[in-house]
C-alpha cells in the first residue's frame, strides 16, 4: 500500500519547489548576464586586451626613449606606467589610473623625442613615433571602454531591481565596477 501525502503537505512541496525555481533562475540568470559584462573587460578584443596594447605602445616607445634619451626620467617614467598597466591592477579604478599615468608618460616622452636634434636626424625613430602615437591615440580611443561601461551600467541597474536584484545579491551576485 502506498502513502498517501496530505494536500496540504503537496501543495507545501510544490510551493518549496516553486520558489527554489524561482531563485535559482534569477540567480543563474544574474550571474549569465555578469559573465557577458565579464567577457567584454576580460576576453578576447576585451577592455584589458586593449590596455595591454596601449601599455605594449608604450614600452616600445621607452625602447626608443632609451635610444636618444636614456638618462631622461621621462624614459623611466614611461618604461615604468607601462608596466604598472601590464602588472594585472586588482580593481579597475586602480588600471584607470595607471593608464591615466601611461598617457602622461607616453605624451611627456613623445615631446621629449622631438625636441631631441639627435632623434630628429634619425631616419627611421621619427617615422616609428608617429605610428606608434597613432596606435597609441587608436587604442586610448577604442569603443570598448563605452561599451564595457555601458553594459556594467545596464547589468548594475537591472541588479538594483527591488526583489529579484535583491535576491540575486543575498545569493553572492555582485555589481560590475565601471572604468570611469
Amino acid at each position: 500500500m502506498k502513502p498517501k501525502l496530505t494536500l496540504g503537505v503537496s501543495i507545501l512541496i510544490a510551493l518549496v519547489l516553486v520558489a527554489f525555481g524561482l531563485v535559482y533562475g534569477n540567480v543563474s540568470g544574474y550571474a549569465d548576464e555578469r559573465a557577458h559584462v565579464t567577457a567584454l573587460l576580460e576576453g578576447d578584443g576585451g577592455l584589458e586586451t586593449v590596455l595591454g596594447y596601449r601599455a605594449a605602445d608604450g614600452l616600445n616607445l621607452s625602447v626608443i626613449a632609451a635610444r636618444h634619451l636614456p638618462d631622461a626620467p621621462e624614459t623611466a617614467a614611461l618604461r615604468a606606467a607601462a608596466q604598472a598597466v601590464r602588472g594585472g591592477q586588482t580593481t579597475l579604478s586602480a588600471l584607470k589610473t595607471a593608464d591615466e599615468a601611461l598617457t602622461a608618460a607616453f605624451k611627456a616622452t613623445a615631446a621629449a623625442l622631438r625636441a631631441d636634434a639627435g632623434f630628429q636626424a634619425d631616419a627611421r625613430d621619427p617615422h616609428y613615433l608617429e605610428l606608434l602615437d597613432a596606435d597609441f591615440t587608436q587604442f586610448g580611443q577604442h569603443a570598448i571602454y563605452a561599451t564595457y561601461n555601458k553594459a556594467a551600467a545596464e547589468y548594475n541597474a537591472s541588479l538594483d531591481k527591488p526583489a529579484l536584484g535583491d535576491v540575486a545579491r543575498f545569493f553572492g551576485v555582485k555589481p560590475c565596477e565601471l572604468f570611469a
